[in-house]
C-alpha cells in the first residue's frame, strides 16, 4: 500500500460528516488513549464495530453508566439517528467514530484499552471470490487480541451459517482465545436486539453467536 493511498484513507477517516460533540477526533500517527476518549474515566470500555442505527449501544450504555462505549459506523444517516437517540435520553457515556473500521483499527487505539468488543452481523460476503472482504479472519483476530485487555471478551453474531462455521474454525486454530461456554450459541440472553436482528428473527433465520475470551 503506497503512502499516498494511505494518506487518502486517513483524510477520509478523519472527515466528520457533520458537527457533534459525540464525535471523537483522530490524528494520523497518534493513537487514542483511554484519557482521549472521554472527559471522565470509566470503569470499563466497550467497542462496537459497525454500530448501525445505534439501538444496541444506546440500550447498553443506558444500562451500564460506568462503561464508556465507542461506536464505529461510517454511514451518516445511521450516525444522525444514534446521536438523536443519545441526546433524547441524555446519555453521556458514548462517543462515535465515523470510520471504516476495516482500514486501520490497530492504528486508531492504544493496545489493551477495551474490556469488550462487539461485531454484530457484518456483511457475510457469501460468494467465494468475495471471502477476502470478510471482517472475521485470522488477521482480524490479531487486531482484537491487541485491543482487548487480558480476559477481555469478543462478541460476534451472524445469520449466515457458513460464515459462523468459518469463524469457529478460526478460533479453534487460535489458542489466544477460548469460548465462554460453548463454541457457539443460538441464543443470546439479556442483550439488546437490533432492528436487523429482529427482522432476521421474524423470517425464521437461525442466528449464531460466538463469544470468546482473550487468554
Amino acid at each position: 500500500m503506497t503512502s499516498n493511498f494511505r494518506e487518502k484513507q486517513w483524510k477520509i477517516a478523519t472527515r466528520i460528516p457533520f458537527t457533534s460533540d459525540y464525535f471523537l477526533k483522530l490524528n494520523p500517527g497518534s493513537k487514542l488513549k483511554k484519557n482521549d476518549l472521554f472527559p471522565e474515566e470509566f470503569g470499563t470500555y466497550y467497542l462496537e464495530l459497525g454500530s448501525g442505527w445505534g439501538e444496541v449501544a444506546v440500550s447498553l450504555a443506558k444500562q451500564n453508566p460506568n462503561t464508556g462505549f465507542i461506536l464505529m459506523e461510517k454511514k451518516a444517516d445511521r450516525l444522525r439517528k444514534t446521536i438523536r437517540d443519545l441526546k433524547e435520553q441524555d446519555i453521556k457515556n458514548v462517543k462515535l467514530l465515523s470510520v471504516n473500521f476495516n482500514w486501520f483499527l490497530e492504528e486508531i487505539f492504544e493496545s489493551g484499552i477495551f474490556d469488550e468488543i462487539l461485531l454484530n452481523f457484518p456483511d457475510p460476503w457469501p460468494k467465494r471470490r468475495h471471502h477476502k472482504h470478510r471482517t472475521l479472519n485470522p488477521r482480524f483476530l490479531d487486531t482484537i487480541h491487541i485491543l482487548l485487555k487480558n480476559n477481555g471478551i469478543f462478541h460476534f453474531a451472524t445469520d449466515y451459517g457458513p460464515y459462523a462455521r468459518r469463524g469457529i474454525r478460526f478460533f479453534r486454530d487460535d489458542l489466544r482465545f477460548k469460548p465462554i461456554s460453548s463454541e457457539f450459541s443460538l441464543q443470546r440472553a439479556n442483550f439488546p436486539i437490533s432492528h436487523f436482528e429482529q427482522e432476521k428473527r421474524e423470517i425464521g433465520s437461525r442466528i449464531y453467536y460466538l463469544d470468546r475470551v482473550k487468554i
